[in-house]
């Protein structure tokens, strides 16, 4: 009996030694927590901070994201992981005491608001878009946007801050414009069904162009267009650019996969395809291979969409035959 009571107090020695050895890790651990929780707070903005005597005239919240600092005068972001400390060492760095110089002579820095960047934006985009509607070259658009800077600086904030040069104008056009005109031109195709594709190659330099262009009749207000009656009912044929497709490659099949690769890239049904339009060389209108022919065989009712101009010009060049004089000798 006495030796299992001795073992049952050797037990409850153990089991009251485990139990303080465990109290004091779990004691660390809720420490370490609550220390951390101080560190990752200590690198986030404090609204305070603005309140202050000493960083309340440069020091600016960065928005969505509080581990950030700007300051007003430098016009840059810096880290605040350090807190306070970060803020009194970027007061006492030469960058800062030399904006600040300017900074403290009421010289007035101030953020631009969201109002009017929208502004200078909307001006922005409207006047490249006016650009491309008449055909201005990027270099015109950068001297006007001086001009207009120049003209209306003192009166207009808006128009100081406009910068449209070469580089932006052309970013403005491919990236903005662009995507978006052609979704809406994609959006009045699908909901006019039929269209027809015309194309044609362009030397631009060294590369060679393939402009499609896409051809369809309307009724939902397109604005610019030539105007058909029909049925007492105003319809509007409407002519638009889908894509230019860079290939230096010209046979009938290169041609062909280009237009399905356009057509898959927009999905439009093929089905909808009414005819097809370019010149009448053999590469496009061929009776055995041709680009007409192969689209001829997926759709039976396609229509050829001949060249007018070509046409034309093909008759006055063999009229020139029977006249008495010779046209070139006069030229």
């Amino acid at each position: 009996m006495d030796d299992k009571s001795d073992d049952s107090c050797i037990s409850m020695t153990v089991s009251v030694e485990e139990q303080e050895s465990i109290q004091p890790t779990t004691s660390i651990r809720s420490t370490t927590i609550s220390n951390s929780k101080k560190r990752e707070k200590k690198g986030v903005f404090k609204k305070d901070w603005t309140l202050h005597k000493e960083f309340s005239s440069w020091l600016q919240a960065v928005k969505n994201d509080c581990k950030q600092a700007r300051c007003k005068a430098c016009l840059r972001t810096f880290s605040i992981r350090e807190g306070k400390s970060a803020l009194r060492k970027h007061i006492n760095s030469e960058i800062h005491k030399t904006h600040m110089k300017t900074f403290g002579n009421n010289i007035l820095i101030t953020h631009t608001s969201f109002g009017e960047v929208q502004k200078v934006s909307a001006m922005e985009g409207t006047f490249v878009y006016h650009g491309v509607k008449h055909g201005h070259s990027y270099i015109s658009q950068q001297c006007t946007t001086n001009l207009i800077k120049d003209l209306f600086a003192s009166c207009s904030n808006t128009a100081k801050n406009l910068a449209c040069a070469r580089t932006k104008s052309r970013a403005v056009v491919c990236n903005v414009l662009a995507p978006y005109f052609t979704s809406k031109l994609i959006d009045e195709i699908i909901q006019s069904r039929f269209y027809s594709i015309s194309f044609d190659a362009s030397n631009k330099g060294n590369i060679k162009t393939y402009p499609f262009a896409v051809q369809y009749f309307t009724d939902i207000g397109v604005k610019r267009g030539k105007e058909i009656f029909h049925n007492s009912k105003l319809i509007f044929f409407h002519i638009g650019i889908l894509q230019f497709v860079d290939d230096p490659h010209e046979s009938a099949n290169d041609i062909y996969n280009n237009i399905i690769k356009v057509m898959e890239n927009y999905q439009l049904n093929i089905r909808n395809l009414t005819s097809i339009g370019a010149d009448n060389a053999n590469v496009n209108f061929g009776e055995h291979h041709s680009v007409f022919k192969l689209f001829k065989d997926l759709c039976p009712c396609l229509v050829k969409g001949n060249c007018f101009a070509h046409v034309l010009h093909n008759g006055v060049k063999h009229a020139h035959d029977d006249l008495l004089i010779d046209i070139e000798s006069i030229l």
